[in-house]
């Protein structure tokens, strides 16, 4: 019986052994299954970062020249201070806080949002001795990295913002709409570093290198698979330098715009927006009280006027009326209306700018003397419907598509747009009148003036405005040449564009913007004076020339500037003189090779042309 009790007890002990053997057995394989099937990849990256670390290698960022090849934007090396979560301690954060002053807790967070074996970067650009000072320390920072890097560099004499742009690193939006961004990389904000960031960025390099415990770097692992990074593209521009620096100076103390195009190619021969900016204020690491002075200046220098502006295009509108009356067959160029100096429209009395009048015109006296009556009538014959369809079909109411980023659209209005503001029947034909003359709700870019003008120029033939003529990409090797992009206004015939050329003509050739001809160059132009609510009227001129072979178009606006034929007729005048003046200058060829960085722009003579005639004539166009 004692036998029999034992033996039970025994087999007892051995069932409760093995189940007990078994359970952790059981949790021996959980174990391993979470270790080598759930959580492998963690625990091998684990292991691999222990051994071998890949570091990535920040390519030269791609170079912007002009299209004689001369560099605008180039880079010099900077170093930024950056941390790896996985290695980092408590004691390297204060220590790097310190030597950095930064904020402890800014980088704690950094560092929680970032993966465990990526170098996340605290500050950059950093200056020369606190680079040698943690240069000295570093074996005592795990965690700790310095990370060689580029910032842009503009040789001297070169500025232009608001065509560049600028660079910074990139944030957590911009990252998720575009994956193959990181966070913590450099990436264009603005101007063509923006529009063509993927372009000039190149591509990142891969160093493998051996680490130990700590993660400090003991050398490289097989230079055999490092990866060399790749160099980005530059960029080559339809602008010579020394124009658009020509241009810059014509608007120095005043606010406004300037665009000219080259209407057998679209190219931009200069795109000038005042005020603006250094352009060296944003490059390497910005300041945060030079960006709240810029972002809270009045003037508004991060606007780039010359593309993002809409104003009241004034009389310049004109043409656009005379287009669609002579289209639609409502007039000929022999209509006739008489200008007493004002326009009766109901109960309301509409002013001409000449308060005397020019009595009897037609539509070549009327463009050429900028009659405001004239245009009250054409205005009212056409009708809202026909006047947004030509408006539309001129360019007027979208983006060109230039290759800039932020473009604006402007405003035209159309029967649905007024019964929406105004409601059904709230607008009256006074509205109308207005917008025959350029003013009202109607709203345009000194851009989409531009490329009007070369609409004009090439009669109906446009090509769509760009700054970039070609890139040169280093890791095939080749250039790659962007086409051109061209639209036929084929609604509006050859006959129409003759007529209302023919009237720009007589505009500089005696009409309200005689000061804008330019001396043996026939020409033609349209001024405008635009009314402005707060404060005295923008001043506006488009021209084109020469007249029977054009090559390029302009526009210029000068916010208050008052007169269109007094003061921004002069200025296009100026530019158009050494525009032409300097095709006659022998241009060295610069070869590709023997370029440096140090190659600044030798400016054009400004002052070898008579100086801008500051005069008040009588037209208010």
């Amino acid at each position: 019986m004692r036998y029999l009790n034992s033996s039970k007890q025994k087999s007892k002990r051995t069932f409760i052994y093995s189940l007990t053997l078994a359970f952790g057995f059981l949790i021996l394989l959980a174990g391993f299954f979470n270790l080598q099937i759930l959580h492998r990849q963690y625990y091998l990256d684990i292991s691999i970062h222990n051994v071998i670390r890949q570091i990535k290698i920040n390519p030269v960022r791609g170079l912007i020249r002009d299209k004689e090849g001369r560099i605008l934007v180039d880079n010099r090396p900077a170093f930024s201070a950056a941390l790896i979560k996985a290695h980092t301690s408590d004691s390297t954060i204060q220590t790097v806080a310190q030597y950095l002053n930064l904020d402890v807790k800014e980088i704690k967070k950094k560092l929680r949002r970032s993966p465990r074996f990526r170098p996340v970067i605290i500050r950059r650009d950093i200056d020369e001795q606190t680079r040698t000072l943690l240069e000295e320390n570093q074996y005592f920072l795990p965690g700790f990295e310095l990370i060689l890097d580029f910032k842009r560099y503009y040789p001297p004499g070169i500025n232009s913002p608001h065509i560049f742009g600028y660079i910074g690193e990139v944030n957590e939006k911009e990252q998720k709409l575009d994956p193959r961004y990181e966070l913590g990389d450099m990436i264009g904000k603005a101007g063509l570093e923006r529009y063509y960031d993927l372009e000039l960025r190149g591509v990142k390099g891969i160093r493998y290198v051996r680490v130990d415990a700590s993660g400090k770097i003991l050398g490289d692992y097989d230079p055999e698979l490092n990866v060399p990074a790749i160099h980005g593209s530059d960029l080559y521009l339809t602008l010579d330098y020394d124009l658009q620096k020509f241009a810059e100076n014509l608007l120095a103390d005043k606010r406004g715009a300037l665009v000219a195009i080259d209407v057998r190619t679209g190219g931009i021969l200069a795109l000038v927006s005042k005020p603006d900016y250094d352009v060296r204020a944003l490059s390497g690491k910005i300041d945060a009280e030079v960006w709240r002075s810029l972002i809270q200046d009045e003037a508004h220098p991060l606007y780039s006027r010359s593309i993002q502006s809409a104003y009241p295009p004034g009389s310049t509108y004109k043409i656009v009326a005379a287009i669609a009356a002579l289209q639609e067959g409502i007039i000929t160029p022999s209509w006739q209306a008489y200008c007493p100096g004002y326009f009766r429209l109901g109960r309301k009395i509409i002013r001409c700018w000449n308060p005397n009048g020019h009595g009897t015109l037609d539509l070549y006296g009327a463009i050429k003397n900028s009659c405001n009556v004239y245009f009250y009538q054409l205005g009212l014959k056409i009708g809202l419907e026909t006047w947004s369809k030509y408006s539309k079909l001129l360019g007027f109411g979208q983006r060109t598509n230039i290759d800039l980023p932020n473009e604006n659209a402007g405003l035209v209005p159309t029967v649905e747009y007024f019964n929406k503001i105004y409601g059904v029947n709230g607008w009256t034909k006074g509205n109308l009148a207005n917008l025959a003359i350029g003013q009202g709700e109607l709203l345009t870019t000194p851009l989409q003036i531009a490329q009007f003008a070369m609409i004009l120029a090439n009669r109906g033939i446009y090509h769509r405005p760009h700054l970039v003529d070609h890139l040169y990409n280093y890791q095939t090797h080749k250039t790659i040449s962007f086409p051109t992009h061209s639209k036929v206004v084929s609604q509006v015939s050859g006959e129409v564009f003759d007529i209302v050329r023919e009237g720009m003509h007589q505009v500089v050739n005696g009409g309200t913007g005689w000061l804008g001809k330019v001396p043996g160059i026939d020409m033609a132009g349209k001024t405008g004076t635009a009314q402005n609510p707060h404060g005295d009227p923008h001043a506006w001129f488009m021209a084109f020339a020469p007249y029977s072979h054009p090559e390029v178009a302009i526009a210029v606006i000068v916010e208050n500037g008052g007169s269109g034929g007094g003061v921004a007729a002069p200025i296009a005048r100026k530019f158009l003189e050494m525009y032409f003046y300097h095709k006659l200058i022998p241009r060295p060829v610069v070869k590709k090779d023997t370029l440096n960085v140090e190659q600044g722009i030798n400016p054009l003579p400004i002052d070898s042309l008579a100086p801008i005639p500051i005069l008040r004539v009588p037209e208010r166009d």
